[in-house]
C-alpha cells in the first residue's frame, strides 16, 4: 500500500512539474496555481507513501543447538564396555565373563549371608597381562569396584569369597588369571557397572549383566 501510494505521488509531482511549465509558458495565473497544488499534492503523496512503507523484515538464520560429543566408550559410567567385550588399558586386558545375584554364599563350614535388603553380586572376571614376559605387573581386587543407578559406589567384600576367586598378586607379561569378585550390593540395585581404577586418577568402565 505504502510503496503504491509512493508510485502515485512521484507519479503526480512529475505531472504538476510538466503543468507548471506549461502554464509559465502560457502565463496562465490559474494554471500556475493548479500547477503548484497538483505539485504539492504530490510530494505530500510521495512523502506519505514512503513513510508508511513497511521496512522488510529480516530473518536470522536459525542455529541449531550444539550437539555434544558422545563419550568414549568405557570411559564414562554412562557409556560402559558392553557386556562380552574387552577392555585394554596398558599393559592389561580385562574382560566381564558373567555376573550372579546371590542369597548366599556356601563356601566354608558356615554359610557368608548378606545384611536384610542386600544380596551378593558376583561378578566373573578375565585379565590378560599384554606386557613384557620378562616384567611383572601387580593386579589387587580393590582395583575393581561397581556401582549401580543409585550412585553408590560398592567395593570388594573382602570376608567373602567363592569357590573360584579371582587371584591378586603379581604377573608377568604373557599371564592370564580368572576368578569371582564378590560385592554386598542394595538388592533394588540395577544397570551394574564394574569400576575398573586403573591408576589412582583414571578409571574404566565395563558393563555388568
Amino acid at each position: 500500500m505504502g510503496a503504491a501510494l509512493g508510485i502515485i505521488g512521484i507519479l503526480a509531482a512529475i505531472a504538476g512539474i510538466v503543468m507548471l511549465i506549461i502554464a509559465l509558458v502560457r502565463k496562465a495565473g490559474w494554471g500556475v496555481a493548479r500547477s503548484l497544488a497538483l505539485l504539492g499534492a504530490g510530494i505530500v503523496m510521495f512523502i506519505v507513501g514512503v513513510a508508511i512503507t513497511p521496512e522488510q523484515e529480516t530473518i536470522s538464520p536459525s542455529i541449531p543447538p550444539e550437539t555434544p560429543l558422545p563419550q568414549e566408550t568405557g570411559k564414562s559410567r554412562l557409556n560402559p564396555v558392553p557386556f562380552g567385550q574387552l577392555l585394554t588399558y596398558g599393559d592389561q586386558r580385562v574382560t566381564v565373563l558373567d555376573s550372579q545375584r546371590l542369597t548366599k554364599i556356601e563356601t566354608g563350614l558356615f554359610p557368608d549371608i548378606p545384611s536384610e535388603g542386600n544380596i551378593y553380586l558376583v561378578v566373573k572376571l578375565k585379565v590378560d597381562f599384554l606386557g613384557d614376559p620378562s616384567q611383572s605387573q601387580q593386579l589387587y581386587k580393590s582395583d575393581f569396584d561397581v556401582v549401580g543407578d543409585s550412585g553408590r559406589v560398592y567395593e570388594y567384600d573382602w570376608l567373602v569369597d567363592t569357590d573360584t576367586p579371582l587371584e591378586s598378586g603379581d604377573f608377568y607379561g604373557g599371564a592370564t588369571t580368572s576368578g569371582d569378585l564378590v560385592y554386598e550390593i542394595d538388592e533394588s540395585e540395577v544397570n551394574i557397572v564394574l569400576v575398573w581404577h586403573v591408576s589412582w586418577t583414571t578409571e574404566r568402565y565395563l558393563q555388568i549383566p
